[in-house]
């Protein structure tokens, strides 16, 4: 049993190493192609389609010649800080060789030496300083790149152009610069961060709506009115004595359509549904047209009161001695004039 396990851990082992060779030999031969179209590209000084595919080859499977070429690269392109940067790697690589390996780099580390010599006076430096009062949570940007804090204040080398330089400061308008550099040239630049953005204005408090009372016009009193006047309100109160009289006629009527149906569906005061739905039908109808003779009878009176008391053009002496009165008892209700003395 035991040999069985170290058989198929042996197995795994060798699939794996298997896999990690056939995976490095890949990466090999696509380094081997990107290295060989970048020499071709740089001899034919297409400078900017030839670093990037050494530079590529480089990442994929390093080696102390690809780097020296790619400098030899980038010293052509004329980025001469980029260039500087490879040949220092280059060097203080090949001196960590051993002495055989070392001896077959001999002539590339003379001219990696003397390129170092040469380049490293013409190499643009570029100083970035922010203001002291610059808010917390100030970021810049150089070409799309934020530089960390660090990097601020220091003359850092870069290559020759143009560099496009953002300051952001939070609760302020981003800040925007150029600056271009040529060979050997130092410079310095001062950063804006710009006046905090204005503040929008506060909005005005809500003015409160405008309530106002509904005007009630007062009626006039009965003494008081024209004739004219109490006629037309005996004729409205007469009206609605006559509709109430009506209301009640009509659901006094259908009071008693109801009744034969109680008495159908509630032998011996026992209802069925039918009978127990009539009789609160009944109930209902029978108060309606309670109401509605109380409001028909008291209508008519005051009607009747108005037009008897009124006169054109003289004081209204009887109308004060008698008043309108509308009484209710146990669902029945009644009309009369009460005399005032």
């Amino acid at each position: 049993m035991q040999r069985r396990f170290l058989a198929r851990g042996l197995c795994a082992s060798i699939a794996s190493l298997l896999f990690a060779v056939s995976a490095a030999a890949e990466d090999t031969a696509t380094a081997g192609a990107l290295f060989d179209k970048g020499v071709a590209d740089m001899e034919a000084k297409r400078f900017d389609s030839g670093c990037p595919a050494i530079e590529e080859s480089q990442r994929i499977d390093p080696r102390p010649g690809t780097l020296f070429t790619l400098a030899e690269c980038l010293s052509g392109w004329g980025k001469v800080a980029s260039a500087v940067a490879r040949y220092q790697e280059y060097v203080d690589l090949v001196s960590l060789l051993s002495p055989q390996q070392q001896a077959r780099h001999r002539d590339r580390l003379v001219t990696a030496r003397a390129q170092l010599t040469k380049l490293k006076p013409t190499v643009p430096t570029l100083m970035l300083v922010l203001p002291a009062n610059a808010p917390a949570g100030t970021t810049v940007t150089r070409n799309g790149e934020t530089l960390g804090s660090a990097a601020l204040g220091l003359a850092l080398p870069v290559d020759p152009g143009t560099y496009d330089i953002v300051t952001r400061a939070p609760g302020m308008p981003d800040r925007q610069t150029s600056v271009t550099l040529a060979l050997g040239d130092a410079k310095r630049l001062e950063l804006e961060t710009g006046t905090p953005t204005a503040a929008l204005p506060a909005p005005p408090p809500p003015v409160p709506p405008v309530t106002t009372e509904p005007t009630v016009a007062a009626t006039p009193p009965i003494e008081r009115s024209s004739g004219s006047g109490r006629r037309t309100a005996a004729y409205v109160a007469g009206g609605v004595g006559i509709a109430g009289v009506v209301l009640g006629s009509v659901t006094g009527v259908l009071v008693l359509g109801k009744k034969q149906t109680v008495s159908d569906n509630c032998p011996n005061h026992e209802c069925n549904d039918e009978g127990y739905s009539a009789v609160n039908s009944a109930q209902r109808l029978a108060l309606v047209s309670n109401i509605g003779f109380g409001v028909g009878i008291a209508g008519l009176v005051v009607g009747g009161v108005l037009l008897l008391t009124g006169s054109d053009g003289k004081p209204q002496q009887s109308a004060r001695a008698w008043q309108p009165t509308l009484t209710a008892s146990n669902g029945t209700y009644g009309a009369g004039l009460l005399h005032r003395w």
